[in-house]
């Protein structure tokens, strides 16, 4: 099995452009053509300023919790690739982080954690650590961040929704919601959203600032609570979870109840600046290949193939990051000069842009429609 794409040698400024997917799989060929979206031109600091104001705290606290959970939890070995299922014997260690073990599967070139904690000891630590959440309950940041995040990628969701059906989503489930501010971000466009959230801290904050209550059941267990919905987004959640290609069969069940349907989820990826920094700077990791936080890292063919493997199929693809904040934060760390960081917000968003426009972006959100539904446009 591999995944090839079509697109121009030439390195364009451009925003959007449509390439060709294809997909071998022995004599079998698949073509896919992907609408590609290219940057999000953001404030970096502005997003993160409780953890630039407190650099070395946060990165202290990194180091201890993380190193403790895989130091002290006995870990649970990964038989299988989560993606394609290949045998975890046929993979290549990649680097090694807070005790936690990334390899990469030979495959389909996905990264994972083999050493896992055991379900538990994740399921607690997502759910108890407030710390985590921080950035997404942060009250003083909350409309900012809505505004920056949240509007844009609603923005885009239509955009791409409408392209597609010809219409705009009427109704939205957004799972791993975080605080809530994309269902609150939707609903100001008066589209009907719901949202699943597992963290309690989360939750609290969604009813204290906007005034709603996500769902706090496990999402595989109340699916069929949103038959018929839409769309369901994942912006930021496969890469937490052990087992990706269950929640896509799930949400292949809600769109086979009505006559639409798009998944869209946001994955951090391998083969981006950060990740390539984060492989040589392995002490002083807040973000990106944090072990609590992406126990999976994809790679655009990883992705493609959780996808085609949950019967979606790709039809547009939306690369940004925060690769120049993260290099930055390095040199900080590097030189103990943090102002190297802190000063250059006059040039960091403008040089993203280029990493994005290059794909060398620590994100990939990813767009799929279901097989049953899907048109080759």
């Amino acid at each position: 099995m591999k995944w090839y794409r079509k697109e121009s040698l030439s390195l364009r400024q451009q925003n959007i452009s449509r390439e060709l997917w294809s997909r071998d799989e022995g004599d079998q060929n698949w073509d896919f053509p992907v609408d590609t979206y290219l940057g999000k031109k953001t404030d970096l600091l502005k997003l993160k300023k409780n953890v630039v104001g407190n650099i070395q705290e946060t990165l202290e606290y990194f180091r201890k919790t993380r190193r403790e959970v895989y130091s002290h939890e006995s870990p649970q070995m990964v038989q299988q690739c989560p993606v394609c299922d290949a045998s975890s014997e046929e993979t290549n260690s990649r680097v090694e982080i807070y005790g936690a073990k990334y390899v990469q599967c030979q495959s389909c070139s996905h990264s994972y954690v083999i050493n896992r904690p055991n379900p538990t000891a994740i399921h607690n630590f997502y759910l108890s650590d407030v710390n985590y959440a921080a950035t997404y309950t942060d009250k003083s940041a909350a409309e900012s961040r809505l505004q920056a995040i949240a509007v844009p990628w609603r923005d885009w969701m239509v955009q791409v929704f409408e392209k597609y059906y010809g219409r705009k989503p009427t109704k939205v489930l957004d799972v791993g919601s975080g605080a809530g501010h994309f269902v609150e971000a939707c609903r100001r466009a008066g589209i009907q959203a719901e949202g699943i959230e597992l963290s309690e801290a989360s939750r609290k904050f969604s009813r204290d600032i906007w005034g709603f209550e996500l769902d706090g059941n496990d999402y595989t267990q109340v699916y069929d609570k949103y038959l018929g919905y839409d769309v369901v987004t994942f912006w930021g959640l496969l890469e937490h979870t052990p087992n990706p290609k269950e929640l896509l069969e799930v949400t292949k069940k809600i769109f086979d109840a009505g006559e639409s349907g798009m998944v869209i989820a946001k994955l951090p990826r391998w083969d981006s600046l950060s990740a390539f920094i984060q492989n040589i700077k392995t002490d002083s990791i807040v973000r990106h290949l944090d072990p609590m936080g992406h126990i999976s890292c994809y790679s655009d063919e990883s992705a493609a193939e959780l996808y085609f493997r949950s019967d979606f199929y790709p039809v547009a693809a939306w690369y940004y990051g925060m690769d120049v904040y993260e290099m930055l934060m390095q040199l900080g760390h590097q030189l103990e000069a943090y102002d190297v960081l802190t000063q250059t917000s006059g040039i960091q968003m403008h040089l993203q842009q280029r990493m994005d426009e290059a794909k060398l972006s620590d994100g990939l959100t990813i767009v799929g429609v279901p097989k049953n539904k899907y048109h080759n446009k």
